[in-house]
């Protein structure tokens, strides 16, 4: 259920590379429960992608890695989220009308692309393609 249970059970893990927003939520998460990265047994194998990550984890390299939730699904693994993050598409207001930009807006409120964005799993689309603020 946490990265503590992780450390605590000797799990061998995967992980991403310097800078990437999995390696820095696994550091945040580490740090927070006041555990030192080299307690981590495999803290230093380092792979590029999500994809990578769910592929170590399969081939039995790894127990678990930091990934996404429907990077998981796609390789049918299990998932525990220990974080949620939101990602907003910004547009300048002045373009907002623009046809293009209202193209892809009805794109992402398309039932198909929500259909698809649930297949993947772990994604919350109750807002995708809505203009949430305009300033």
């Amino acid at each position: 259920r946490t990265v503590s249970d992780l450390v605590a059970g000797g799990a061998t893990i995967v992980n991403r590379e310097i800078g990437s927003g999995s390696r820095m939520l696994l550091e945040q998460t580490l740090q927070k429960e006041q555990i030192p990265f080299d307690a981590v047994q495999g803290f230093d194998n380092i792979l590029k992608t999500h994809q990578d990550v769910a592929q170590a984890v399969v081939r039995g390299v790894a127990d678990a890695g930091i990934s996404t939730a429907s990077v998981a699904t796609a390789f049918g693994l299990g998932f525990i989220p220990l974080h949620r993050s939101r990602y907003d598409l910004v547009i300048l207001k002045e373009y907002l009308e623009e046809a293009p930009v209202q193209q892809l807006l009805s794109t992402l409120g398309h039932r198909m692309v929500h259909s698809q964005f649930e297949i993947l799993g772990g994604y919350d689309i109750s807002k995708i393609g809505e203009v949430v603020a305009t300033v």
